[in-house]
């Protein structure tokens, strides 16, 4: 059972909880005495964080009543409308205006499955293409959007490489990867996506699924493939009709900002916006400009059911959620690396407001992101830093009627430069399951063998996902960017590190952690091994020397000048 559909149960029997109106960490409850046996005590305490969580999300549903409601208008459906703000920043980021743009927020994903019949793949898919009308969408040159009422049959291209030897069809599905992986497809044209069927021997067909995220988020492609296997298993089903327009609530989410949330939002977010540490400052091969294409390599790992389930409880017993514990992970593995341990990341965030009862059932994009900070600056054990991180991410989360897209275009234009985004990403989708959309969509059809994403102005984006019983989790990030092999090791201790955190009690207490690789501390040993004779000279006389053997050279670079060994 989901924890919501729990939760209700708790409901019926009386069972009553709620935030502490003082402290949001504080869970109170209310209910008679019967209500709570041992087992209801032992799933509340297991489960707490989550309820915390849970409830948290109903509390920004119960600020309905200070949101606007959606006005429904079907005759104005194919008028053009505004974009959301993070809608926006892809169109402007695929643009080249700014550092590693030119690239559409996109991702890709190839599914192998058994007996599949790409004609009723294909009539379902047209069933949802004209079920939801972000599937038939485009951005205008004026930055506006709009639904097109009528689209050509949609039609999925097969290649058929059944009775090839197996280097023809490595090179064939390379191919197509290779042609789809990084596809930018122009945003005023129809359509915004791409799917392929490759036939393979034994009966097999693997999906190729292109798909811009300036239509769609991650929930969507959950949705759409949740929809497109109701579908195709049941030719005759009749899904329940849409009553809400994407276009409708973007433009109830605009008279959002003329709300008291809003206000109170805003206000939290630009009295912060002074004190807003950089993103993480990394080592770089190459500076951003200096790439001449933007293609991203995923590095992926798995913790098996067993694991993800001790690293669950110890989170609990923490009182961190799932997607706490890996974010607090992640941010001790960015300050082993990072120059300084204060820095901002980008929180992509789903941000469907309760605005309609079906804001959960249709298509669109509908994400926007938190500009998370994070400061390891002080000695502490990791139970105490990713407590504070996890309260510094629900206070963000009380002010999400403010986008990390507004606070970035403020704080470009206080210091008169251009926006510029927080190039690194923490993307999880945990909590989906516990707002009804289960997560194993992708895998309907068959198992997902490859995948890829990518995004204007982001040099790393950090997924996590849980998927039958297992967390999946993978580093989608630009190539060339980075030193050679860093994030192999970065990547590398992330994994040690959450193994680490599920089967050792003293991970979570020991104030100093060694989390880099030992082939990493090696080779620092050997770089700051100094010793070496010491002359007997003395060092006036050293430079001397040098002068009469390299007087022309440089000798002192300074902001201001350069002096060689004679000046």
């Amino acid at each position: 059972m989901k924890l919501h559909e729990t939760l209700l149960h708790f409901s019926q029997q009386g069972i009553r909880m709620r935030l502490d109106e003082k402290d949001g960490d504080v869970l109170r409850i209310s209910a008679p005495q019967s209500a709570i046996t041992p087992e209801v005590q032992q799933f509340i305490k297991q489960r707490k964080s989550e309820i915390l969580e849970l409830l948290r999300e109903v509390n920004v549903k119960a600020a309905g009543d200070s949101l606007p409601s959606v006005k429904s208008a079907p005759q104005d459906r194919y008028k053009p409308f505004p974009l959301t703000d993070m809608q926006h920043a892809f169109w402007v980021g695929r643009s080249g205006m700014w550092e590693l743009g030119d690239v559409a927020n996109h991702g890709y994903q190839e599914i192998e499955g058994d007996n599949l019949d790409v004609h009723r793949l294909n009539v379902s898919l047209q069933q949802l293409i004209e079920r939801h009308d972000m599937l038939r969408a485009v951005v205008l040159a004026d930055g506006q959007q709009q639904v097109l009422e009528q689209v050509p049959p949609y039609q999925i291209k097969v290649l058929d490489l059944r009775g090839k030897d197996q280097a023809t069809v490595d090179a064939g599905i390379d191919s197509i990867r290779q042609e789809l992986s990084h596809q930018v497809l122009p945003s005023d044209q129809w359509p915004l996506f791409e799917f392929r069927a490759t036939l393979l021997d034994q009966e097999r067909v693997r999906l190729h699924v292109s798909y811009d995220l300036q239509v769609f988020d991650a929930w969507s492609l959950f949705r759409l493939f949740d929809e497109w296997f109701q579908l195709y298993q049941h030719p005759q089903l009749e899904l329940k009709p849409l009553n809400l327009l994407f276009r409708d609530y973007v433009l109830a989410l605009k008279a959002v900002q003329k709300t008291e949330l809003y206000e109170q939002s805003k206000a939290y977010w630009f009295d912060r916006i002074e004190s807003l540490p950089p993103a993480p400052s990394l080592p770089l091969a190459k500076q951003p400009k200096e790439l001449k294409q933007h293609v991203c390599k995923r590095h992926l790992a798995q913790l098996d059911r067993t694991h993800w389930e001790r690293l669950k409880q110890r989170a609990t017993e923490a009182g961190l959620t799932p997607s706490g514990v890996l974010l607090a992970a992640f941010a001790e593995i960015l300050t082993v690396w990072s120059k300084s341990p204060r820095f901002t990341i980008n929180l992509a965030l789903f941000n469907r407001l309760p605005l309609h009862p079906q804001v959960n059932d249709i298509i669109g994009d509908f994400s926007s992101v938190i500009l998370l900070t994070v400061d390891n600056s002080r000695a502490e054990s990791f139970t105490d830093r990713s407590a504070r991180l996890q309260k510094q991410l629900w206070n963000d989360l009380e002010h999400r009627h403010v986008s990390g897209v507004e606070v970035v275009r403020e704080l470009a234009r206080r210091k008169g430069t251009a926006p510029s985004a927080m190039p690194i990403v923490f993307t999880s989708t945990l909590g989906f399951e516990s707002l009804g959309q289960e997560t194993l969509s992708l895998s309907h059809f068959g198992e997902q063998v490859y995948g890829i994403s990518q995004a204007s102005q982001a040099w790393m984006d950090v997924q996590v996902i849980e998927e039958r019983g297992a967390l999946m989790f993978n580093w989608d990030v630009v190539e060339g960017l980075f030193p050679e092999g860093l994030i192999d090791a970065m990547f590398a201790a992330f994994d040690h590190f959450l193994r680490r955190l599920a089967t050792s009690e003293a991970a979570w207490f020991e104030t100093e952690r060694q989390l880099v690789p030992p082939d990493q501390l090696a080779q620092r040993d050997l770089v700051n091994s100094t010793v070496a004779p010491v002359s007997e000279q003395m060092l006036h006389t050293l430079f001397a020397a040098q002068v009469k053997a390299r007087g022309h050279e440089a000798a002192i670079i300074a902001s201001q000048c350069t002096l060689t060994y004679k000046e």
